[in-house]
């Protein structure tokens, strides 16, 4: 999900046995160019134009997502994470994800959540909503786009941190 030019599903096919690979993306033009990175790296793909698991048919045994998650008041799509300080779509993907998983399915998510107060309110929520499940949560960067705590809906916020989860499926 959110695949964008399909860098880190490809890296993730070159180093696993993966029997179908779909990408999904909301932006055609990142769609487009997943395929030709597909066919350079001699990789077969089904691109699927969604902003999540919708159009996506079958079972899944593995998700990679890498969502927007800045609240961006432009509300532009690749940027804005919506509320929760950017984190509300890393939430709603993550829930997605953990209906949509076979068992032993894997999710891996790499997000930003702005830390409150000493506080990842993001990691709260994400770790509620993924009950029957093994989960690995880590602080990847501690401090990603500083520039955003310029801006009224980072008012309250210490820093964004990016953050890496895997979550395995009993």
């Amino acid at each position: 999900m959110g695949a964008g030019t399909g860098v880190g599903a490809l890296v993730a096919a070159k180093t696993i046995a993966v029997q179908r690979l779909t990408l999904t993306d909301i932006n055609p033009q990142a769609l487009r160019f997943a395929r030709i990175n597909a066919d350079f790296a001699g990789i077969t793909i089904h691109t699927v134009l969604s902003d999540a698991l919708g159009a996506v048919s079958g079972d899944i045994d593995c998700i990679i997502a890498n969502p927007p998650y800045i609240a961006d008041p432009a509300r532009r799509a690749y940027r804005d994470g919506g509320s929760l300080h950017g984190g509300e779509v890393s939430l709603a993907w993550t829930e997605a994800a953990a209906q949509r998983l076979t068992q032993g399915g894997a999710f891996l998510l790499y997000t930003g959540s702005a830390i409150i107060n000493g506080e990842d309110k993001l990691k709260a929520a994400l770790l509620g909503a993924l009950q029957g499940f093994d989960v690995s949560y880590r602080e990847l960067d501690p401090d990603v786009f500083g520039e955003e705590l310029d801006q009224p809906a980072y008012a309250d916020a210490d820093r964004i941190a990016a953050v890496g989860l895997v979550a395995i499926k009993r």
